[in-house]
């Protein structure tokens, strides 16, 4: 055997060896990946934010809900006309995102009370309402797919 065909030969084993690392490679991002979207915020659900000084900012901490569950509020937002962002934080509580959570709950505050204003005292009972009817449907066709996918 040649010094060329040693050469060439070692240059394809290093090739296939590069592959076989980035095959490795992929498998393991691959098989992460559930886990990380779990306790990852999902941006794309995030619901349109508006250009108002005030605005409902939901503040979702712990592991996603099932694709759906969302739904509900986010028709009922997009009825009743309000100025809504949903800001997932994933699985961890951190100080910042407790302190976050008390700066929302306070501009959350101010924000429903101009909406007493505009709509009326009890607005907020009467959207938890149609929220929980909503929901109850979402539900209902959740755990049927689930039941689906399971059998």
């Amino acid at each position: 055997m040649g010094t060329s065909t040693i050469s060439t030969r070692i240059s394809d084993i290093k090739r296939l060896n590069n592959k076989i690392s980035f095959l490795k490679t992929i498998s393991v991002v691959l098989l992460t990946i559930p886990f990380i979207i779990s306790c990852t915020p999902d941006v794309t659900k995030k619901a349109e934010q508006k250009t108002e000084p005030l605005c409902w900012k939901d503040i979702r901490i712990g592991e996603l809900p099932p694709q759906g569950a969302y739904d509900g509020i986010d028709s009922l937002v997009k009825k009743w006309d309000l100025c809504y962002e949903r800001i997932e934080t994933g699985c961890e509580v951190t100080d910042s995102i407790t302190r976050l959570q008390r700066q929302y709950d306070r501009s959350n505050a101010m924000y429903f009370k101009s909406l007493e204003k505009k709509m009326g005292e009890n607005w907020k009972q009467q959207f938890d309402h149609e929220v929980q009817i909503a929901d109850s449907i979402n539900w209902i066709k959740i755990n049927r797919e689930i039941d689906r996918l399971n059998r």
